[in-house]
């Protein structure tokens, strides 16, 4: 039920996008200059972490390494979500616990 479910959701290609775009964009665009918001760099997660670094001091190889585990959680996500085209199920006729003639 889970992976027809899952292709079905795959095959509607605008809300797959939207999803896409909902769950990344966060992700990429965090602290991207926006009309009629405030600015501030401190919503940009790098540069919140390179703040942290300054007030409670460590090395750049550390703050590297955290700017890195960043990068691999975002991308991590992309490639998750990139995969779901990928589940197909095994046979067409997925038994279901549902009543399909309600």
């Amino acid at each position: 039920m889970e992976i027809a479910k899952i292709e079905a959701f795959c095959k509607d290609e605008p809300m797959f996008e939207a999803v896409r775009k909902i769950l990344l964009q966060t992700l990429y665009m965090h602290g991207v200059v926006e009309k009629g918001k405030p600015v501030d760099p401190l919503t940009n997660g790098a540069f919140n972490l390179v703040s942290l670094a300054i007030e409670n001091p460590m090395t750049d190889e550390v703050l590297g390494q955290h700017l890195r585990g960043m990068w691999s959680g975002i991308n991590s996500l992309q490639v998750a979500y990139d995969a779901l085209p990928l589940i197909k199920s095994e046979s067409e006729n997925i038994p279901s616990d549902f009543n399909n003639a309600i």
